[in-house]
Formats: C-alpha cells, structure tokens, sequence
C-alpha cells in the first residue's frame, strides 16, 4: 500500500520513513522495537496519539521479556529482516504469516484447541524469529518510557502520563542525565497543568478564599485530579486508502441505489454547506469577517426530496445493526437494540445457542446477527462487562462510543473485511480537517482521546476476541479506530436513559445520516428498534428570528409543513431550544465546528 505523499502537507522524507516502517512492522509485529521506531516517526509528523499507541504496544511486548509467565505474548523478532529490502528475500514467509491474519483478522470461531499452536509460539522456536533478549530490553525501555509520556503529555493525557512517568522514574536505566532531565521536564509540565485545573475550576465555581499560590496548590497535589481525557487530530490520514471519492457518479449511484429501500421519496446528491469553524464564547472565533466566511463552502452529501412531501408523512424507514448499549443486562434486541417481545408474544424472542444471555428480538434478528458480527462475539464472556454499567453519567457517551467501535470490530472479523470498508461507515464522512490547519488547539479540529479508550480498551476488544492486536494491527491500527471515532461522533444517534437521564443506547445508521442538520429542520425522527424520519408539520417548525426575518421566510415559502420537491432534508443534532451559544457547543463534536444553519447565524448577530 503506498500513501498519497504528492497532496499531503507533512514532510515526504517523514512519511516514507512511516511507510517503510509499517511495512516492517507488518512482517514483524511481535518485534518492541518496530512499534519504538514506528512511534518515533509518528512523533515526528505531529501524531503523538499515534506514538503513545505505538509505544504502549513496545512497553506490552517489552514486559513479556522480564516477566513471560505474565503476558500471553512473546517478544520475538523476524530473522534477517534489517530493510524494507529485505522483505521480498523473506516474501513466502510473511506472505504465509499475513494470509493467516487476512480479511477481518477472523479466527476459526468453532476451533477451540490451538494448544499446538501455541506451545510453538511460547516457546519462541518458530523458525525465522529469535527471543528479543533482556540485553535489548535494557536498550531500548527507557526511550519506550519516554516516548509515552512525552506523547500523552502532547495529547492532554495528563493522568495517565503521571503513572507511566512514576513508573519509568524507577526504572535503572533512567538515572542517566539526559533521561532524568526528559521526565523531570514532563513532571513540571503534569504539575503545571494541575495548577492551571485547580485555578480553573475555582474560577468556574467561585471561591471567596484568597487565591491560592502555586505552592499551595501543589502542596495538595493528587493525581486523580489530573485530566485523564485529551485530544487527537481529526483529520484525514494521508495513508488511508479506505476512504472513497463520495462525489463520484459511481458512489452516489450506489449510494441512491440503496437509499431507495429505505426513502424511495428522497435522493442522495453533492450539496454546498457553510464551511465551519472554531467557537468561542457562543461566536464564530471569525465572526468579525463575516464577509469571508459567507464565501466559504464545503461539498458534502445530502438527501433532497424528489417529490413533494406531507406533513406528518414517514418518508425514512432504516435498520442498523451497528449498535450499542451500556447497560449490562437489559431487555433490548442484541442486534438492533429494539425492545425484545414479552414471552407470551405469538413471536416470541429468540437466544442464541451457545450464550446464556444474547437475545435477539426474533429470527430475522437472530439469523442476521450470526452473517454480520456475532460470530466474532459468541461465547466471549469477557467481553459482558467492558463499557457496561458506567456509574459517572458524563462518561457514558465516551463508553458507548468504545461500544460503538467494539461492534464495529465483531463485523469486520465476522465479515472479513477491514473496519474501513464496512458498508455501515465507509461513505460516512467523519468531519475531517485539512492536515495543515489541524492542531490540537483547535478545539474543533479535534476528536476526544483517552489512553484506556483509544488504547488500553481496544486492545482488550480484540484480545477478547481472540484477535491478536500485534498480528491485526494491519486492520486495527489506532489511526483506525481513530478515524472510525470521528465517523460515529459525526454520525451516531442515541436514546436517554429514562432512569437518568444519561444516554444508554446508540447506533450509526448510513443513510438516514446524510440529512444535514439544522437548528430549524424540516423533519424530526425517532428510533426505536429502526429510525424513522417524519416531515414536520407547521406547528412542528422552530419559531426564530424577528417578525421582519419571519416574513421573508414565510414570503420565500420557506414555511409551512411538508418539503416540496427539490429541497433539501434537514435533520438536527442537539437540543433545539437550547440558546445558539449552547447549541453550538453541544454539536461541536458531531458537526466538526460551529455550526453555520440560518438561525444560528442571525441568532449569534442578534443575540438570540
């Protein structure tokens, strides 16, 4: 696979280095030193959540070398492998090792005795690799150490910087001066960012004390009070060769070719939108150059109505099976999250044969689950409890997201193909921002990121599975997940929880995801089991503006109920009678900016 160097900003001495490594990295996954070098460049080209994940998997495989009968993995590297070179001299060998990982990284669900297997790999005798020595640890885990802080630090990890940083101060290695000056430098940077917490929040909340200095401050210092979420950069990576042309005729051909089972009324189509941009105090941060900004478009997809349609009339029927739910044992349809039928139902619910607790709401469910992901889940008790049950509500959302991914993975194994291409997200588009305005800064430009949700969690999705996170790192690579993240947050929609109110379910539906929003849309939806779009009626439609502003709409015969032919579908995102300032900040993450609709620019002018 070769990257797209000729359009990308980065540096193309940088992304050759990043291809060459990956390419050996690929042929020698199990190797620490590969994912240390791997990392390095990531860090280099301004992807320290890249890095972090590269270096968390060389600290995995690093600590199987000094404590084998701890990890399930052996620390091994490919014989004769120095270049990029060297990978056609070893072509049958690596060929034969990728064929064993392909598709979906699926396994042989059914075979539960790889104890042969297993007994060669432990004992690091397979031909062609040798045991990484404990010599090479000693080399090399103190610059893992380092490039792991460094790169949470970068990110905004702050909490789980501190740990790895207290870890690889006890390390013997690191009482070397330079080293020691690396972390010291990384410990006042952690400390300084929990000052600047503390401050934080008792400006937020008020306090009537004196202000505090920095030593007082410090003086009460605790980890658990350090930012444990940071960010990453949402941008299309230049070595994604998954994403499609969205505007092509071909595209959109196949795209209105499925939408017409669905929303036979309504037609996928190229529409100009508003470009976004960063917000700040409820205003566009350039708002000031009005002028410019009303220049700026963005081509993105929409559905626009073929024909005219009535108020109240359901014009969208669609099913998903990419799912999610955080509540542990509920009487919700495995698969499509609808509620499940009462026992005295003449179609009653349907378990799957070998799990005491999957239950699918009938046999079309049940049947359908099998083809798509359940396969890759069935019997994996150890997967029941991740993300389930989450106690802090403000952490829900994040952990139905994780859900959202782990689904995500079942269907690729199950289906043997790369996440990428699943026709549930492949023509999503995640709010990707241009590489060279990108920064982590940018509040807008940027996706959440967490070391145990965009690490530590996926990797134990996978091992759950039985999936190998070294062997299937050329499928499950964190810029995957990473760009499987910014198309849920763009796309997912959700139910509250009726007991509190926090979100408990959610799911990512491909079509009914190409409406647009707008702080005044043209159809509401509901979801239950399938998501339905209805057209508004009149007094559906959000009241706004001035009398004056009203009129001209009502004149452009922009009112009233129904959608004529030609105009476009409009969804919405966020609460509808939040203020603009509210709303714009709620739907952030899902839009990739501030939002730009007709309301919330007259609203922000005139202080709606």
């Amino acid at each position: 696979m070769t990257e797209n160097k000729s359009t990308s900003p980065l540096p193309l001495p940088l992304l050759m280095q990043r291809e060459d490594a990956t390419a050996l990295l690929h042929a020698d996954p199990h190797n620490p030193m590969r994912h240390l070098r791997r990392g390095l460049v990531h860090s280099e080209l301004g992807f320290p959540d890249l890095a972090a994940a590269d270096a968390y998997r060389a600290l995995t495989l690093f600590e199987a070398v000094v404590d084998p009968d701890c990890s399930e993995y052996r620390a091994r590297k490919r014989v004769g492998l120095e270049s990029p070179e060297d990978l056609e001299t070893l072509g049958n060998g690596i060929e034969a090792m990728s064929v064993g990982s392909s598709g979906g990284g699926s396994r042989d669900y059914g075979d539960e005795d790889d104890d042969d297997e297993d007994d060669d790999y432990e004992d690091g005798d397979e031909e062609g690799f040798e045991l990484v020595s404990e010599e090479e640890y000693v080399e090399n885990i103190c610059e893992v150490y380092v490039l792991l802080v460094k790169s949470l630090v970068r990110c905004g990890c702050m909490r789980d910087a501190y740990d790895f940083c207290v870890q690889a101060m006890d390390l013997p290695g690191m009482d070397a001066k330079a080293r020691r000056e690396v972390l010291d430098e990384q410990l006042s940077i952690l400390k300084h960012s929990f000052v600047d917490r503390q401050r934080a929040r008792q400006k937020r909340f008020g306090s009537g004390d004196k202000e505090e200095t920095d030593e007082q401050l410090l003086a009460r210092f605790n980890p658990a009070d350090l930012e444990a979420q940071g960010s990453a950069r949402r941008v299309l990576y230049p070595w994604n060769k998954h994403e499609p042309d969205r505007n092509a005729p071909d595209t959109l051909k196949l795209l209105n070719d499925r939408l017409k089972k669905v929303a036979p009324k309504c037609e996928v189509r190229p529409v100009a939108l508003p470009a976004l941009h960063s917000v700040a105090d409820g205003n566009l941060s350039s708002e000031k150059n009005q002028t410019n900004n009303d220049e700026e478009t963005s081509i993105q997809l929409g559905l626009v109505a073929l024909e005219d349609l009535a108020p109240g009339e359901t014009i969208l029927h669609e099913s998903s099976l990419l799912t999610a739910t955080n509540r542990l044992h509920d009487d919700l349809c495995d698969a499509c999250n609808g509620p499940v039928p009462e026992l005295s139902s003449p179609n009653p619910s349907v378990a799957c044969e070998n799990c005491l607790d999957t239950i699918f709401c009938s046999q079309a469910c049940h049947d359908l689950a099998q083809e798509v992901y359940h396969a890759a889940v069935c019997g994996q008790e150890g997967l029941e409890s991740i993300g389930k049950d989450i106690p802090d509500p403000k952490d829900k959302a994040d952990y139905l997201y994780l859900l959202l991914l782990g689904r995500a993975i079942a269907m690729a194994a199950t289906q043997e193909l790369h996440p990428l291409d699943l026709p549930e997200v492949k023509y999503i588009w995640g709010d990707f921002h241009p590489l060279d305005d990108s920064s982590l800064d940018d509040g807008s430009a940027t996706l959440p990121f967490s070391f145990h949700l965009s690490i530590l969690q996926p990797m134990r999705i996978l091992e759950e599975m039985g999936l190998d996170p070294f062997t299937t790192l050329h499928l499950y690579d964190t810029w995957v997940l990473n760009t499987l993240y910014a198309k849920f947050r763009g796309t997912a929609s959700g139910r509250l929880s009726t007991w509190d109110g926090g979100p408990e379910v959610c799911a990512v539906h491909p079509l009914w995801c190409l409406a647009n929003h707008s702080c005044d849309p043209n159809v509401q939806w509901e979801w239950g089991g399938e998501i339905t779009f209805t057209v508004r009626e009149e007094t559906e439609r959000v009241e706004w503006g001035g009398e004056a502003e009203r009129e001209k709409r009502k004149v452009r015969g922009e009112r009233g109920g129904g959608v004529k032919a030609g105009e476009e579908i409009l969804n919405h995102y966020c609460d509808l009678g939040l203020g603009v300032k509210e709303r714009r900040e709620w739907a952030m993450g899902a839009l990739g900016g501030a939002c730009r609709c007709e309301r919330c620019v007259w609203e922000a002018e005139h202080g709606g």
